[in-house]
């Protein structure tokens, strides 16, 4: 996968808040449950299975299945530095 279309993935999945939210949540480093993040999502237990589903799917996340439990963390450590990046943009936008 090019580079770019690389970013655009990534770009889509941080594009639904709830998603945002879900990782947001994972920026202490610890694993979380699906129903805990379900609760940070704000969503339905269906439409947040979905998103950690696609954020699975597009590498930002793992899962480790304990039990009849699932466990979701930040794949790696780079994207909690890339997050904390992208939430500090336009903070003090440039006098024009």
């Amino acid at each position: 996968m090019s580079k770019e279309r690389r970013l655009v993935m990534v770009a889509s999945l941080l594009a639904d808040s709830s998603r945002v939210r879900i990782l947001y949540k994972l920026l202490d480093g610890k694993a979380y449950s699906a129903s805990e993040l379900t609760d940070v999502a704000g969503t339905a237990a269906s439409t947040a299975s979905s998103h950690l589903s696609k954020l699975v799917a597009g590498g930002l996340l793992d899962v480790k299945p304990q039990g009849r439990h699932r466990y979701y963390r930040l794949a790696q450590p780079e994207i909690a530095h890339f997050l904390n990046w992208a939430s500090t943009l336009n903070e003090d936008p440039p006098a024009a």
